[in-house]
Parts: C-alpha cells; sequence; structure tokens
C-alpha cells in the first residue's frame, strides 16, 4: 500500500490530494460526523417523555470532493478516467485509508467503503480542463480503523524487576486487545489506572479474546471456567494507561503480548 502524505488519501490504487497531481481533494464530509443512529426508545404511556432504548448506529457516508485539473488535454484525460476506474460502481467494499492532521488520532487510518454515487459537471469549467467531482461513499460499518496494528508487551516481576507498561490508547473507541500468554501460572493483568483486573488460574500459554470473551489454551482447550473470579475482560479507553502482570511462574518470567487495531467514530 502507498505511503500517505498529510492531506491525503488513496481509495483502490488512486491516492488524491497529493502536491503537483492532476487530482485534489476539494472537500471530505462525513469522516468526523456522527452516522445516523438506531433507536429503541418506547413511549410513556401517561408520562412525559420516553423509556430509554439502546441505540447502536447506522452505515456511514463519506463524501469525497476532488477538484481535476489538468496542464494539457492528456493529463486531463488520464485523471478522469483514472477516477473512473477507482471508482466504478457495483464493486465490494475496499479501504479508503487517509491522512488528515488531527483526525483519527493523527495517524493513517481507513473505512472500508464502495461507491454509491458520482456526479460531475460538464459545463465551461470542463471546456477548460477543470472539473469537479464528487464521490459518495457508503460504509455498512462506521468505524475508522487504524491503519497499523497495536503490538505491545509485557513480562512479570522476575529476578528483581517490577516492571510496568504505560501507553496510551489513542482511539476514541476503547480497545478490546487479544492476549498471548507465554509461560502463564496463575496470573492477574491489572490496569493499574482503572483497578480492574482479569485473573487466570492455569499454568502454560494461553489466549485471552477480549472481543469475543473467550480465552484458550495453546491446544484449543476452552479455559474460561479458569478465569478469577472479579475478573474484568481487558478494555482500555482513551487515554493513558499503566498495566501490570502477576505470576506465580518460577523458571522464567512470564510475557504477556497485546494486540488489537484502534478505532474511532
Amino acid at each position: 500500500m502507498a505511503e500517505l502524505d498529510d492531506w491525503t488519501c488513496e481509495y483502490n490504487g488512486l491516492v488524491m490530494g497529493s502536491p503537483d497531481s492532476a487530482i485534489s481533494l476539494a472537500a471530505v464530509d462525513g469522516l468526523l460526523s456522527l452516522p445516523d443512529m438506531r433507536t429503541a426508545d418506547l413511549t410513556l404511556v401517561q408520562k412525559h417523555g420516553l423509556y430509554p432504548g439502546d441505540d447502536y448506529m447506522n452505515g456511514r457516508a463519506v463524501v469525497l470532493t476532488l477538484e481535476v485539473y489538468g496542464s494539457t488535454r492528456e493529463e486531463f484525460t488520464e485523471a478522469l478516467s483514472a477516477i473512473y476506474a477507482a471508482f466504478a460502481p457495483a464493486d465490494r467494499e475496499r479501504p479508503l485509508r487517509f491522512l488528515f492532521p488531527g483526525v483519527a488520532g493523527d495517524r493513517t487510518a481507513f473505512v472500508n467503503v464502495r461507491p454509491r454515487k458520482r456526479t460531475a459537471p460538464l459545463d465551461l469549467n470542463f471546456a477548460h480542463m477543470v472539473c469537479n467531482v464528487s464521490v459518495e461513499l457508503f460504509a455498512t460499518d462506521p468505524y475508522a480503523y487504524g491503519d497499523a496494528l497495536v503490538s505491545l508487551s509485557l513480562a512479570s516481576p522476575f529476578g528483581g524487576t517490577d516492571p510496568k507498561l504505560r501507553f496510551r490508547q489513542a482511539g476514541s473507541v476503547a480497545a478490546l486487545p487479544v492476549i498471548a500468554l507465554d509461560n502463564a501460572k496463575n496470573i492477574k493483568l491489572t490496569d493499574e489506572t482503572t483497578g480492574q483486573f482479569f485473573g487466570l488460574t492455569y499454568g502454560g500459554n494461553a489466549t485471552i479474546n477480549s472481543a469475543a470473551q473467550t480465552v484458550t489454551s495453546s491446544t484449543g482447550t476452552n479455559l474460561n471456567d479458569k478465569i478469577t473470579a472479579g475478573s474484568t475482560w481487558p478494555e482500555y479507553g482513551y487515554g493513558d494507561h499503566r498495566l501490570s502482570l502477576t505470576s506465580e511462574a518460577t523458571t522464567r518470567a512470564t510475557v504477556a503480548s497485546l494486540m488489537w487495531r484502534n478505532r474511532w467514530v
């Protein structure tokens, strides 16, 4: 995948907004807006207001306004042809990658979208090799995802050390990590900023999947019955965190490898 510069985006191999490119980004709408919501509120009988129900997000519409300018007839034609090819209708969802300062934690991120509408006037500006193209994209999944996976590692105290893992979770949506445990023995993983912990009464290698709420051994055995009472599935909200890991392993340290993809909405 192409490395993006500030104020550029890429879809289906087409990079938009690069300096000296014939395709400029005039506006992007929909990335900072919340998607429409589905509500389950119920009418109160003979009372003011509603019973509050659960809210769920619909998909997200993203509109790109592209300004195409060609210094030659050939450059103008080539730029328009590239837009037609990249934003072909009735296609599968693909990542719209972007790097806009201040958006998505100032990181390269993407939304999975497909073209739903494309408009461009054939007017006097077009005759002078200038054209504004509006492309409407739709994402059935409203989240924007970090382009790179977050990968961190923490070891239990061993040989007199007492390490802490300090990190800042950049996503606006809480991270639900997959945690691989190496040489675990009755471990306890604690987020010292919130006081929440996750404990496991088990010896060996295991994987904690917070999103799926499952713990499995290296052989695939379900270990959910080994979870310590009072545990909370690891979940890291936006901001600073400090993790500690304790283990009863005696031959070497227990290592917890955490991985997730940042999300924004």
